[in-house]
């Protein structure tokens, strides 16, 4: 993993926990990106399943893409860079 954001939620009486969002990067295409990204994945919908204090999401981010597209705002990085979600 290489890179963790922690943001908070406003709380009420249905939702008082916050997001974790797992931002993976790329350099380059490495041919074990897919498996990796299932299990991810996988892994972010176990930790949902068994709790509901945080929600645990995850986005990819290639390099290239990154320098093509120059998001502005992590909402952007988010609505942006989708290939794996």
């Amino acid at each position: 993993m290489d890179y963790f954001l922690g943001t908070r939620r406003s709380r009420s009486t249905t939702d008082s926990g916050g997001r974790i969002v797992i931002v993976e990067t790329k350099g380059r295409e490495d041919t074990d990106v897919e498996p990796k990204m299932q299990r991810l994945a996988e892994w972010c919908s176990d930790l949902n399943r068994l709790q509901s204090d945080v929600k645990y999401d995850f986005v990819y981010v290639d390099e290239a893409s990154f320098k093509k597209f120059r998001p502005t705002s992590f909402q952007a990085l988010l609505d942006g860079f989708t290939e794996f979600m």
